[in-house]
């Protein structure tokens, strides 16, 4: 069945029709030709969706036949606009005045204050403040402006008071303003149901048109991409998007007329010709000891699924998308859930229904019992089937402001913990901005969700791309440690993420870059032994299911990969989802398509297919079991359940138990914990995440769980201590107990637990886990806990309020993480004392210096003993206005080389003219040290002076030096022409990679160095085989400069055959290759000639600086292949895309642009080695986007030799073997 809107949302509606401000000037009007802009937050949102309010106003003012546009947005305040600050949103439509120009807007009716009553009385006086210049912005032009009343809370934790004072505030400012003050825009009067529909229908195609899905593919980074790109006679994207205003003028019509809707059915849908069961099973090769059957497939309804879960009566729930990747105008989306039922028990379903459709792209589902969620796009909805005949009828929203910037980066692979946290992720390309009881949660591109259903708290995890870039699942081993796998690139062990900060420090990975979609970890009986506690991934690049072990690593895991489950040699075989169902057996959700990427493919490709698609089910030979009826099993049986080896079936009796009556479970769940028996531990291990799923703290239990042996155990309950925070007693000594412990990970999950308690308290506990030695999971926890508890422990330091004790090491570190402006007294204190020693001493200097001004740069300085890695990290820094010499000239005097060698990279940063002279005679000197004299002949370069040239040129032309390219460097800055024809003599005759990598890199990074440098080789002759081998480093260096690209083509004698693309070309290309020698190609590939392995990794072979394409032959369409070889600037991969910035002073980098949340940073990221560096706006002359980084040598190969290449480059499907 399909919903109406009416089931879906409930707005609470408040006084009778049009109660006004009795002291406004004028009442609310609207008149002829008027155009009325709604601007709010999520109640205005769904208020427009539902399109009652929207339809009592037409009714009311049918004569004037006023037009509605909606630019409201979940989580907009008075103080943020997501219309306008969402990434891409400006360039397109211009700030909120330029918006509301676009649309026409006369009259704006805004709504805000209800969200806003959140953060307090404090913050009342700067909401009325933002509020009124607000309105003052929407009245400009002559607009007419009114208020509209926040409405209730549906939460009940939420405080109403706040929220009636800031109702209240937004009525006095209304009648400051002598503007409308509307408490209900509804009124009395229904309007026609026919009209209701057709104002619903109006909205959602301008919805689709004002906040479409893959809003990145339409005018952010993405939108010049083939995906967004018109072919094959289709229009492209924003083509496609430009006949909405049309669509909108014939609905709104339809509203005015009271014409019948007629909408839009889709395209007829694309198949694989393919499709063959019979063929893909024999394309499967197994795990020895495993079978495979089809469970379910188009025959049942399932089209392009994406998850697969079952309820607790063994039921299966199947979310499938025929809408992906891209809504057509007009047409009304209709993906599915679908429930399957095995009914005979023999492994395949025979019996299916529809469960919910209407959809749009539900990315995520998982089941509750009794209730199934899903995400689609913005959205979190909550459907139940209250009549228990298969069909949901009831359909909530649950949350919604959700970022679809892109489909395939929405919302997606929802998991449970074993504690009942719903999980989920979302990628790269998305911003959501959610209205929840506990403020706005928001996640900016890519990261991961936590979400407790019971209070709504959600809670954004690695926000900023701190982690994976397309994050799609996350699983849990049996003591709740959690990774997270990668859509593009690889795993990560995500526990130490827990908190969630908004501070960027960069996730490590542990498992190897590839494309994962959907993880499990293996936990049922009748599946070998040595497979328990494995995990499976969906490998859909590869065509298979990978499998790998996870070993100890201190506080966290390193990966183990094994055998995969399963591989196929199908190459339309995509597991993009992996589960282990009530049974014991595997269930492999097959999406079934030779299309698997987004951005990099056409949105209308003929050839993605919308018809097909399966459920594989893996089982060993030794069988299965019968699935457990939970539903109905009494409390004690789901205790005993409790107990089980299979992880489905302890989860899933958790899930029965917390839905039931708290007390009567309670009176059978303590004497189960305390009877006397082996596993009294694992007992008192499960009734505590029993009683955290139902959000009931227990102290006496929490308190033993934490002295059990199992320091995994200790780890989890640690955990949950945080989880129950101040509603324990005494949180603080429970968890000071576990900081103290003597397992790493225990000590982690304290600082975790503490991180996210906001007392200043917390800092203490966090300090203590500082006292015992730190890994990287430890560190990054603690550095994140310190920075995202700094609102409530820094002033309560500041204040004296907090005792550290003899916390020796803990206060440092402390310290020295905490980058507060604030406590650079303390830090000062503390390095003057002599206290701090070793990585603490270093922690807080570099606090100083990142935070501090020219007093702490002076202290730095001065330090004694000085530190060379702090006088490093002072390079790093402009001159300090003070009297650097004399600090300078003792540290020259220190004998310590290092800090020599320090001293004298300051005197050139800094250009301290004083020791011109000392850095002349080092850089002469030949019994100099290496490193000193390496830093004294950059001092001469950056100093300048009478003699500098003279002697850079002496060092750099004599052949015996180790230190000509070094002194070549240095001239760049004084004299680039003559730098320039030293290096092309140089290179006439060099041998060496490194030196020749130097140069190159050292000139193109220069303004105009490039250029010089070309000039300069191509005044000389060149031995050809000299040409060929400089051509080879210049390939591998991965840098861009058309002039160098062209003298060293040039230098090696090879033309480009400069073939112009057209798809018959393509075409014929595709069949060549599929007929070439893919022996000869691979040759090819890995020759110095092409350059290839420099930069693209092929299995455990070449280099990272492009995308690894060990899987392209099965991942990507052939003609897709052999476009981005041959022409690669017409395609770039997602963040591949080189970018030039040119310095105000000249200097210039090349590498990844990264989105950075202020639009006044630019975010650069080295393409070798993938370190960040970001530059103001002020700083930067320049930014050029060049591009492909990948230069087109395919072109300089003949047909057959492009052939060959192509044949090894179509059978690359990720074998190891």
């Amino acid at each position: 069945m399909r919903f109406s809107i009416v089931a879906l949302i409930f707005i609470h509606l408040a006084i009778p029709l049009f109660s006004l401000n009795p002291k406004a000037k004028n009442g609310f009007l609207l008149k002829k030709s008027d155009v009325v802009a709604f601007v709010g937050g999520t109640d205005m949102v769904r208020m427009q969706k539902e399109g009652r309010v929207e339809a009592a106003l037409t009714h009311r003012y049918k004569k004037a036949r006023p037009l509605f546009r909606d630019l409201s947005w979940e989580g907009d305040t008075v103080y943020l606009q997501t219309t306008v600050s969402e990434r891409w949103r400006r360039k397109a439509f211009g700030d909120l005045n330029g918006q509301l120009n676009k649309v026409g807007a006369t009259v704006v009716i805004a709504q805000f204050g209800k969200i806003e009553s959140l953060d307090g009385p404090g913050r009342q006086a700067d909401f009325t403040k933002a509020y009124d210049k607000l309105i003052d912005q929407l009245s400009n032009d002559g607009r007419r402006v009114a208020l509209l009343a926040p409405s209730s809370f549906a939460w009940e934790q939420a405080n109403e008071d706040f929220l009636k004072a800031y109702s209240n505030a937004v009525e006095e400012l209304a009648a400051k303003q002598k503007i409308p003050f509307i408490r209900d825009l509804m009124g009395q009067t229904e309007p026609p149901a026919q009209l209701i529909e057709a104002v619903r229908e109006k909205h959602r195609l301008w919805y689709e048109y004002w906040r479409p899905a893959n809003w990145k593919c339409l005018f952010g980074d993405d939108s010049r991409r083939v995906f967004s790109n018109a072919s094959r006679g289709l229009p492209s994207f924003k083509q496609e998007w430009s006949t909405y205003p049309d669509l909108i003028e014939k609905a709104e019509e339809q509203v005015f007329t009271g014409q019948v809707i007629m909408n839009r059915q889709p395209f007829k849908p694309s198949g694989s010709n393919q499709a063959d069961i019979e063929k893909e099973l024999q394309a499967f090769e197994a795990l020895d000891g495993f079978e495979v059957n089809l469970f379910a497939d188009e025959s049942l309804g399932i089209a392009n699924p994406l998850s697969i879960r079952w309820d607790t009566s063994g039921n299966a729930y199947v979310a499938c998308s025929d809408v992906y990747p891209q809504i057509e105008p007009g047409a009304l989306p209709n993906d599915k859930v679908i429930l399957l039922r095995d009914l005979d028990g023999d492994g395949r379903a025979d019996k299916s229904m529809i469960y919910a459709d209407g959809l749009n792209i539900p990315t995520g589902m998982e089941v509750g019992h009794g209730v199934v969620y899903v995400g689609q796009g913005t959205e979190l909805l909550e459907l139940r089937d209250r009549d228990g005949d298969g069909v949901a009828d009831e359909r909530k929203i649950l949350l919604s402001g959700f970022g679809n910037g892109d489909s395939h980066q929405t919302i997606n692979s929802f998991v449970w913990s074993p504690d009942g946290e719903l999980w989920f992720c979302q990628g790269d390309g998305i911003q959501s901005r959610v209205e929840t009881p506990h403020g706005i949660s928001s996640l900016y591109q890519a990261g991961v969700y936590r979400l407790r259903p019971g209070n709504l708290r959600l809670d954004g995890l690695l926000d900023d791309f701190m982690g994976p870039g397309n994050p799609w699942g996350v699983a849990f081993d049996d003591f709740g440690q959690s990774l997270v796998a990668d859509g593009a690139g690889g795993i990560s062990y995500l526990t130490p993420a827990s908190i969630p900060a908004k501070r960027r420090l960069r996730l490590p990975r542990i498992g190897q870059p590839g494309g994962y979609c959907g993880i499990e970890c293996i936990g049922a009986a009748n599946l070998p032994k040595e497979m328990q506690g494995e995990f499976i991934v969906g490998d859909y690049k590869r065509n298979r299911v990978s499998r790998f072990a996870i070993s100890e690593d201190g506080a966290g895991f390193k990966v183990v990969w094994r055998e995969p489950l399963i591989r196929s040699s199908h190459r339309n075989f995509r597991p993009v989802d992996v589960k282990i169902g009530p049974d014991g057996a595997i269930y492999v959700v097959d999406w079934y398509n030779p299309i698997t990427c987004h951005q990099d493919d056409f949105y209308r490709h003929p050839e993605r297919d919308k018809t097909h698609g399966r459920i594989w089910r893996i089982t060993p030979k030794a069988g299965v079991f019968k699935s457990p009826q939970l539903a109905t099993a009494s409390n004690e049986q789901l205790l005993n359940a409790l107990m089980s080896t299979e992880r489905w079936t302890r989860l899933k009796a958790k899930q029965v138990l917390a839905a039931r009556d708290f007390e009567k479970v309670f009176s059978v769940l303590r004497p189960w914990v305390t009877q006397k028996s082996d596993d009294q531990e694992q007992r008192l291990f499960q009734a505590v995440l029993l009683l955290a799923w139902m959000d009931r703290p227990d102290e006496p239990m929490i308190r033993k769980l934490l002295q059990v042996e199992d320091p995994r155990v200790r780890a989890y309950a640690t955990r949950i201590v945080g989880r129950w925070g101040l509603r324990l007693n005494d949180v603080f000594e429970l968890l000071e107990l576990a900081a103290y412990d003597s397992h790493p990970r225990v000590r982690m999950e304290a600082v975790l637990a503490a991180g996210q308690i906001s007392d200043p308290r917390s800092i203490l506990v966090a300090a203590s886990v500082a006292e015992s030695t730190r890994d990287r999971w430890i560190d990054y926890a603690f550095s994140q806990a310190v920075h995202h508890l700094k609102p409530a422990w820094v002033p309560a330091f500041r204040r004296g309020e907090l005792d550290f004790g003899d916390r020796r090491s803990g206060l440092p570190a402390v310290l020295g993480k905490a980058d507060a402006r604030g406590l650079l007294e303390e830090i000062r204190k503390l390095l003057l004392s002599g206290e701090a020693k070793g990585e603490a001493r270093v922690a807080l200097g570099r606090s100083l210096i990142t935070t501090g001004g020219d007093k702490e740069m002076e202290m730095v300085l001065k330090l004694n003993p000085p530190s060379p890695t702090l006088l490093n990290n002072l390079a790093d820094r402009d001159r300090p206005k003070l009297e650097v010499v004399t600090p300078l000239e003792n540290l020259f005097e220190y004998d310590h080389l290092e800090t020599q060698v320090a001293a004298m990279r300051l005197v050139a940063h800094w250009k301290v003219e004083e020791f011109r002279e000392h850095a002349n005679e080092l850089a002469q000197a030949k019994n100099s040290s290496d490193g000193l004299r390496l830093a004294a002949i950059h001092a001469v370069g950056s100093l300048d002076g009478p003699n500098a040239k003279n002697i850079l040129v002496r060092i750099a032309v004599d052949n015996e030096s180790t230190y000509q390219v070094s002194a070549m460097v240095a001239m760049i800055r004084l004299d680039s022409a003559q730098a320039a024809n030293m290096a092309a003599e140089l290179m006439l005759r060099s041998t060496e990679v490194g030196d020749v990598s130097t140069l190159l890199s050292s000139f193109v990074s220069r303004q105009g160095g490039g250029l010089l440098l070309a000039k300069a080789l191509s005044d000389l002759k060149f031995d050809r085989s000299q040409g060929e081998w400089l051509r080879s480093v210049w390939i591998s260096s991965g840098l861009v400069h058309e002039d160098l690209a062209n003298i060293f083509d040039e230098l090696a004698g090879v033309s480009a055959i400069g073939m112009k693309f057209t798809d018959r070309l393509v075409d014929q290309l595709v069949v060549q290759g599929q007929r070439g020698n893919l022996l000869r190609g691979k040759e090819l590939f890995h020759s110095a000639r092409l350059g290839c392995a420099a930069c693209h990794k092929v299995v455990h072979e070449g280099a990272r600086i492009g995308p690894e394409i060990s899987a392209i032959g099965s991942s990507v369409p052939l003609e897709r292949i052999v476009t981005e070889v041959l022409w690669p600037t017409r395609q770039v991969k997602e963040g591949y895309s080189l970018t030039r910035v040119t310095l105000q002073g000249g200097r210039v980098l090349q590498g990844y642009q990264e989105q950075a949340r202020s639009s006044d940073i630019v975010l650069l990221s080295d393409f070798t080695t993938g370190k960040r560096e970001g530059f103001s706006r002020r700083e930067v002359a320049r930014v050029e986007s060049l591009g492909s980084l990948m230069p087109p040598t395919a072109q300089t190969l003949d047909r057959k030799e492009l052939a060959n290449l192509f044949a090894y480059l179509f059978q690359l499907d990720g074998s190891f073997d």
